[in-house]
Protein backbone atom coordinates (compact mmCIF):
# COMPACT_ATOMS: atom_id res chain seq x y z
CA UNK A 1 0.00 0.00 0.00
CA UNK A 2 1.47 3.35 -1.05
CA UNK A 3 1.93 5.50 1.88
CA UNK A 4 2.95 9.09 2.18
CA UNK A 5 4.57 11.18 2.99
CA UNK A 6 8.06 9.09 1.61
CA UNK A 7 11.48 9.22 0.59
CA UNK A 8 14.73 8.07 -1.17
CA UNK A 9 18.17 8.37 -0.23
CA UNK A 10 20.17 9.76 -2.80
CA UNK A 11 22.17 6.47 -2.69
CA UNK A 12 18.89 4.47 -3.02
CA UNK A 13 18.28 6.25 -6.53
CA UNK A 14 21.51 6.05 -8.02
CA UNK A 15 21.83 2.61 -6.69
CA UNK A 16 17.87 1.07 -8.00
CA UNK A 17 16.68 3.56 -10.00
CA UNK A 18 16.37 5.36 -13.80
CA UNK A 19 15.91 8.84 -14.06
CA UNK A 20 13.03 9.04 -17.32
CA UNK A 21 12.41 12.47 -17.39
CA UNK A 22 12.67 15.53 -15.85
CA UNK A 23 9.99 18.30 -15.46
CA UNK A 24 9.25 21.60 -13.62
CA UNK A 25 6.07 22.84 -12.21
CA UNK A 26 5.61 25.57 -10.01
CA UNK A 27 8.83 26.94 -10.01
CA UNK A 28 10.15 23.19 -8.80
CA UNK A 29 12.31 20.62 -11.00
CA UNK A 30 11.25 17.17 -10.40
CA UNK A 31 12.65 13.79 -11.59
CA UNK A 32 10.50 10.66 -12.65
CA UNK A 33 12.36 7.59 -11.95
CA UNK A 34 11.67 3.85 -12.90
CA UNK A 35 12.95 0.54 -11.28
CA UNK A 36 12.86 -2.27 -13.58
CA UNK A 37 13.51 -5.02 -11.32
CA UNK A 38 10.72 -4.20 -8.62
CA UNK A 39 9.45 -2.67 -10.55
CA UNK A 40 7.80 0.86 -9.20
CA UNK A 41 8.02 4.54 -10.48
CA UNK A 42 8.04 7.99 -8.53
CA UNK A 43 8.04 11.14 -8.92
CA UNK A 44 10.61 13.17 -6.59
CA UNK A 45 11.88 16.51 -6.18
CA UNK A 46 14.86 16.85 -7.53
CA UNK A 47 16.60 18.56 -5.06
CA UNK A 48 17.58 16.40 -2.20
CA UNK A 49 16.73 17.23 1.66
CA UNK A 50 19.05 16.66 4.82
CA UNK A 51 22.22 16.35 5.88
CA UNK A 52 25.46 15.49 4.03
CA UNK A 53 25.22 11.90 5.43
CA UNK A 54 21.52 11.35 4.96
CA UNK A 55 20.53 13.09 1.80
CA UNK A 56 17.31 12.44 0.35
CA UNK A 57 14.56 13.46 -2.16
CA UNK A 58 11.18 13.68 -0.70
CA UNK A 59 8.45 11.35 -2.88
CA UNK A 60 5.36 13.90 -4.55
CA UNK A 61 3.96 10.67 -6.14
CA UNK A 62 4.34 7.09 -5.97
CA UNK A 63 2.99 3.73 -8.44
CA UNK A 64 2.92 0.82 -6.72
CA UNK A 65 3.30 -2.19 -9.75
CA UNK A 66 3.37 -5.43 -10.91
CA UNK A 67 4.64 -7.20 -13.69
CA UNK A 68 3.82 -10.15 -15.59
CA UNK A 69 5.36 -12.89 -13.15
CA UNK A 70 3.20 -11.10 -10.29
CA UNK A 71 -0.04 -10.09 -11.58
CA UNK A 72 -1.66 -13.51 -11.31
CA UNK A 73 -4.19 -16.10 -12.88
CA UNK A 74 -7.12 -13.19 -13.03
CA UNK A 75 -5.47 -11.93 -16.43
CA UNK A 76 -5.14 -14.86 -18.30
CA UNK A 77 -3.95 -13.38 -21.74
CA UNK A 78 -1.11 -10.58 -20.90
CA UNK A 79 1.27 -13.28 -22.85
CA UNK A 80 -1.07 -13.76 -25.70
CA UNK A 81 -1.89 -10.34 -26.51
CA UNK A 82 1.58 -8.58 -25.69
CA UNK A 83 4.57 -11.25 -26.55
CA UNK A 84 7.38 -8.45 -27.28
CA UNK A 85 5.72 -5.73 -24.58
CA UNK A 86 6.62 -4.81 -20.81
CA UNK A 87 3.61 -5.40 -19.49
CA UNK A 88 3.00 -3.54 -15.47
CA UNK A 89 -0.04 -3.92 -13.57
CA UNK A 90 -0.94 -0.53 -11.13
CA UNK A 91 -1.88 -2.10 -7.67
CA UNK A 92 -1.76 1.89 -6.25
CA UNK A 93 -1.14 5.41 -7.12
CA UNK A 94 -0.50 8.48 -4.39
CA UNK A 95 -0.06 11.99 -4.94
CA UNK A 96 0.53 14.94 -2.69
CA UNK A 97 -2.09 16.45 -1.96
CA UNK A 98 -1.29 19.96 -2.28
CA UNK A 99 -0.07 18.41 -6.34
CA UNK A 100 -3.05 16.31 -7.01
CA UNK A 101 -4.88 18.50 -9.33
CA UNK A 102 -1.08 19.01 -11.33
CA UNK A 103 -1.88 16.06 -13.66
CA UNK A 104 1.34 14.32 -11.95
CA UNK A 105 -0.43 10.79 -12.07
CA UNK A 106 -0.71 11.01 -15.98
CA UNK A 107 2.34 12.40 -16.23
CA UNK A 108 4.23 9.41 -14.39
CA UNK A 109 1.47 6.93 -16.74
CA UNK A 110 2.44 8.80 -19.92
CA UNK A 111 6.37 8.93 -18.95
CA UNK A 112 6.35 4.83 -18.14
CA UNK A 113 4.79 3.58 -21.23
CA UNK A 114 6.38 6.61 -23.61
CA UNK A 115 9.87 6.50 -22.23
CA UNK A 116 9.97 2.92 -21.28
CA UNK A 117 7.87 1.03 -23.84
CA UNK A 118 5.97 -0.45 -21.03
CA UNK A 119 1.69 -1.22 -21.67
CA UNK A 120 -0.27 -0.01 -18.11
CA UNK A 121 -2.98 -2.39 -16.58
CA UNK A 122 -5.25 -1.65 -14.23
CA UNK A 123 -6.05 -4.44 -11.35
CA UNK A 124 -9.70 -5.77 -11.24
CA UNK A 125 -10.36 -3.52 -8.28
CA UNK A 126 -11.41 0.18 -9.26
CA UNK A 127 -11.41 2.99 -6.18
CA UNK A 128 -13.53 6.03 -6.81
CA UNK A 129 -9.32 7.99 -7.10
CA UNK A 130 -8.31 4.84 -9.40
CA UNK A 131 -11.77 5.16 -11.65
CA UNK A 132 -11.44 9.04 -11.73
CA UNK A 133 -7.76 8.57 -13.55
CA UNK A 134 -8.29 6.40 -15.94
CA UNK A 135 -11.53 8.57 -16.95
CA UNK A 136 -9.22 11.33 -16.75
CA UNK A 137 -6.26 10.17 -19.06
CA UNK A 138 -8.63 8.44 -21.25
CA UNK A 139 -10.34 11.87 -21.49
CA UNK A 140 -6.80 14.46 -21.94
CA UNK A 141 -4.23 12.29 -22.74
CA UNK A 142 -3.00 13.28 -26.56
CA UNK A 143 -0.33 10.46 -25.69
CA UNK A 144 -1.70 7.42 -24.86
CA UNK A 145 -4.88 4.92 -25.83
CA UNK A 146 -7.17 3.53 -22.99
CA UNK A 147 -8.57 0.31 -24.01
CA UNK A 148 -11.06 -1.87 -21.94
CA UNK A 149 -10.45 -5.75 -21.57
CA UNK A 150 -12.57 -8.78 -20.04
CA UNK A 151 -9.75 -10.45 -18.10
CA UNK A 152 -11.92 -13.79 -17.61
CA UNK A 153 -11.66 -14.02 -21.40
CA UNK A 154 -9.08 -12.11 -22.92
CA UNK A 155 -11.55 -9.84 -25.11
CA UNK A 156 -11.57 -6.52 -25.54
CA UNK A 157 -14.38 -4.43 -25.70
CA UNK A 158 -16.90 -4.32 -27.94
CA UNK A 159 -15.77 -8.57 -27.36
CA UNK A 160 -16.62 -9.04 -30.82
CA UNK A 161 -13.24 -9.29 -32.22
CA UNK A 162 -12.01 -5.82 -32.67
CA UNK A 163 -10.82 -3.06 -30.05
CA UNK A 164 -12.41 -0.33 -29.70
CA UNK A 165 -10.78 2.59 -27.75
CA UNK A 166 -12.30 4.28 -24.71
CA UNK A 167 -12.24 8.19 -24.65
CA UNK A 168 -14.14 8.80 -21.65
CA UNK A 169 -17.43 8.78 -23.19
CA UNK A 170 -17.31 6.23 -25.93
CA UNK A 171 -18.40 2.87 -24.13
CA UNK A 172 -21.51 3.21 -21.17
CA UNK A 173 -19.78 3.49 -18.13
CA UNK A 174 -22.46 0.60 -16.95
CA UNK A 175 -20.12 -1.68 -18.73
CA UNK A 176 -16.88 -0.85 -16.90
CA UNK A 177 -16.93 -0.58 -13.72
CA UNK A 178 -18.75 -2.23 -10.78
CA UNK A 179 -19.58 -0.26 -7.76
CA UNK A 180 -18.58 -2.52 -4.65
CA UNK A 181 -20.21 -5.07 -3.37
CA UNK A 182 -21.25 -5.60 -6.78
CA UNK A 183 -18.83 -7.33 -8.90
CA UNK A 184 -20.78 -7.65 -12.27
CA UNK A 185 -17.66 -6.23 -14.06
CA UNK A 186 -14.51 -7.56 -11.49
CA UNK A 187 -13.00 -9.51 -14.80
CA UNK A 188 -12.61 -5.61 -16.45
CA UNK A 189 -9.29 -4.39 -16.73
CA UNK A 190 -8.44 -0.63 -18.38
CA UNK A 191 -5.21 -0.87 -20.53
CA UNK A 192 -3.05 2.33 -21.43
CA UNK A 193 -0.54 1.99 -24.96
CA UNK A 194 1.44 4.20 -26.92
CA UNK A 195 -0.71 6.04 -29.38
CA UNK A 196 1.79 5.82 -31.77
CA UNK A 197 1.73 2.03 -31.24
CA UNK A 198 -1.75 1.99 -31.35
CA UNK A 199 -1.83 3.72 -34.93
CA UNK A 200 1.16 2.31 -36.57
CA UNK A 201 -0.26 -1.38 -35.85
CA UNK A 202 -3.73 -0.02 -36.90
CA UNK A 203 -2.38 1.47 -40.57
CA UNK A 204 -0.39 -1.90 -41.18
CA UNK A 205 -3.24 -4.00 -40.85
Amino acid sequence: MVVMPFSYSTASIKRSFEVIEELTFAGQHFLIIFDRSTPRAAIIKAEPEGNEKDRRHAVVAMLELKNQKTIGDNVISVDRFWEDQSVLQVEGVCVEKPLQEAGLATQLYEALVLKCGVILMSDNIHYAGGKALWQKIARNSTQLAVFISDSDDGRFYPFDGTKAAYDGVSIPEEKIWSTHPDKEHFGIILIAEDKRRVAALTSGR
